[in-house]
């Protein structure tokens, strides 16, 4: 059986811009406070993280389905759900803007799929899709 290539939803193009333009403009804005003349003024700084930190997590908003795992990386941290674990896919009926990956013992998980969230792709196409590549690389 052939891996195939995986399949990967991260964050669009134009919010991945937007990122890195908050990254960039935090880090001047630290900048800017440490060196200025008079000390470092505390609140500029820590206005400046809290940006820096969103920008980051945007940045890292991704789900791919490879061959062994699907794994999820939802700002600060990264999961790997093996296929064999997975017990399905659901989406949430009263939103329809979020999907759930159902792993055993009846957990939900919630997939940060940012073209679902703004409603940019139908959140059954995606499920369909999550699921056929489950259905095929399971054991």
């Amino acid at each position: 059986m052939t891996d195939g290539p995986a399949l990967v939803y991260r964050a669009s193009k134009p919010s991945r811009a937007a990122a890195w333009v908050v990254l960039a403009c935090a880090a001047g804005v630290s900048v800017g406070a440490i060196t200025s003349a008079g000390g470092t003024p505390r609140s500029a700084v820590l206005l400046s993280a809290v940006f820096a930190l969103a920008g980051w997590a945007l940045l890292r908003l991704e789900v791919r389905a490879t061959a062994e795992a699907l794994v999820v990386c939802g700002g600060r941290r990264t999961r790997r759900f093996p296929w064999a674990d997975v017990r399905g896919f659901e989406i949430n009926t009263r939103t329809d803007r979020e999907i759930f990956v159902l792993v055993k013992g009846n957990v939900r998980h919630l997939l940060p799929i940012a073209s679902v969230a703004s409603r940019r792709v139908p959140a059954a196409q995606v499920r369909d899709d999550l699921e056929r590549y489950w259905k095929a690389h399971r054991r």
